[in-house]
């Protein structure tokens, strides 16, 4: 008796263990896919929730990105898993096929392990049943995607990146290389927006931001950053005082980076450090000065209003000295010390102000840096609405002269503009794509006329003679 009643109590024990170990492991893999979506950047422009919208600008026009949440009616809720493996290795969608804008010539290098986890996790998230706000929309012939098979054609292809035969560097390539997919912003492009990758990683610029140089060259590149630069960099934001992300990189590093662990972050330094360096760019200073030239930032409690009061009281302020007193001083000091304590950055060594090209400096005296970016990091207001194009560019010489270790800087106010205009113009061989596009458009309606013209002189009655 005792025996039939225990068999099926066992049986159902059984059961039970069976289906807690494969809600175990269901729950392990998608854990390990919300890792691989931020080790891949999903969210940096695909938003939080998945709903897209991010727009990428590229020589053909803005790229916006798509809703990739489970959604039947408007993201990837009915994509296989092998759906999701074509998209990311080759650029093709069911329904579609997706611009380069979209980095599947990094992602086709993705595991297949970490695209399975990967897919268990975005099906698991929440659907957003709307579209985003904006739709890519690309003049003609571009807006054509299975003209994406040409560019597919000519570069989608085994790319011969630097690889080491060692643990820590392998995994530092296939994070920088291929999950993190940081060369499709800081490796040069050709006019067909393809990677050029004898000059990987030495540096781009996108959406009007300098993606700088992070080969290991000394003065244009990351050279003088030591591995902890580079680790709290991607962990923080910042390192050392001296560098501190904006704009996109600052979307990058609050949706991604900072979310991976010490080892990854110390694999992907590893091999910032030990590819090989590229000299790039018209930089004549390192970027930042190594550990042990950096001024150690001195702030006391109370140092910014007494230095305040006594400049305020001078009658001898030149008007850069004025421009900066009035707008920045209360937070970066009049002697540009910052207030480290408080999360605003000292001037003096600050990257920002060190580099030859000062785009990156514009972009954030214009448009300044939203709160919440980085973790504790306070706003900074911009001053395009306040300042003009010529106090911007007063204002830029200033802080790169005093603060920033630069001998001189002459930005004038056409520096200023080309940052709130950029030059827009497509590449000469793509406009001249476009052109031929049209005329190929013309010829077929002309040819297309000719031949009805012809067949409706073939169907006309002939006359009879009378």
């Amino acid at each position: 008796m005792q025996t039939s009643v225990s068999a099926p109590l066992a049986a159902l024990l059984l059961i039970g263990t069976a289906f807690m170990a494969t809600a175990d492991t269901h729950f392990e893999q998608i854990e390990r896919g919300a890792y691989v979506a931020r080790a891949s950047g999903c969210m940096s422009c695909h938003q939080e929730d998945l709903s897209g919208g991010y727009q990428v600008e590229t020589p053909m026009g803005t790229i916006v990105a798509s809703n990739i949440s489970p959604s039947q009616s408007h993201g990837i809720g009915g994509y296989s898993r092998d759906d999701l493996a074509r998209v990311l290795r080759r650029g093709v969608a069911p329904d579609r096929r997706l611009y380069p804008a979209m980095p599947y010539a990094s992602f086709r290098g993705m595991t297949d392990a970490d695209i399975d986890d990967l897919y268990a996790w975005l099906m698991d998230q929440q659907p957003v049943n709307a579209p985003p706000p904006q739709e890519t929309d690309l003049p003609f012939p571009f807006n054509i995607r299975p003209g994406v098979m040409a560019w597919n054609w000519l570069y989608l292809d085994e790319r011969d990146l630097p690889q080491f035969d060692d643990a820590e560097l392998e995994r530092g390539a296939y994070l920088v290389n291929h999950l993190g997919h940081c060369g499709e912003c800081h490796t040069p492009r050709n006019d067909f927006f393809a990677m050029q990758d004898d000059r990987y990683l030495a540096g781009e610029e996108m959406d009007g931001w300098l993606a700088p140089n992070l080969t290991p060259d000394p003065v244009t590149g990351i050279g003088a950053w030591s591995e902890r630069d580079i680790i709290d960099y991607l962990r923080l934001g910042h390192a050392g005082n001296v560098v501190q992300a904006a704009g996109p990189m600052a979307d990058v590093v609050q949706h991604s980076t900072r979310h991976l662990d010490e080892d990854d972050l110390a694999a992907m330094a590893a091999y910032l450090k030990a590819i090989p360096a590229i000299t790039s760019g018209i930089q004549d200073i390192p970027v930042i000065p190594a550990g042990d030239d950096r001024a150690e930032p001195e702030h006391r409690y109370g140092q910014i209003r007494a230095e305040m009061t006594a400049a305020l009281a001078r009658t001898d302020l030149a008007e850069p000295e004025q421009l900066y007193l009035s707008h920045c001083a209360a937070c970066h000091g009049v002697t540009g010390q910052g207030q480290p304590q408080a999360w605003y950055p000292p001037l003096v060594q600050n990257a920002a102000l060190r580099r030859a090209e000062p785009g990156n400096l514009l972009q954030v005296l214009l448009h300044g840096v939203p709160a919440g970016k980085l973790a504790r990091a306070p706003a900074m207001p911009g001053f395009a609405d306040e300042l003009s194009a010529d106090q911007i560019a007063t204002l830029a010489n200033y802080t790169r002269a005093t603060f920033g270790g630069r001998q001189d800087s002459a930005l004038t106010a056409a520096d200023v503009e080309r940052i709130l205009a950029p030059d827009e113009e497509m590449p000469a061989p793509l406009r001249a794509l476009q052109v031929a596009a049209w005329v190929g458009v013309a010829v077929g309606l002309m040819a297309l006329t000719l031949i009805l013209w012809w067949l409706a002189r073939r169907r006309r009655p002939k006359r009879q003679e009378g």
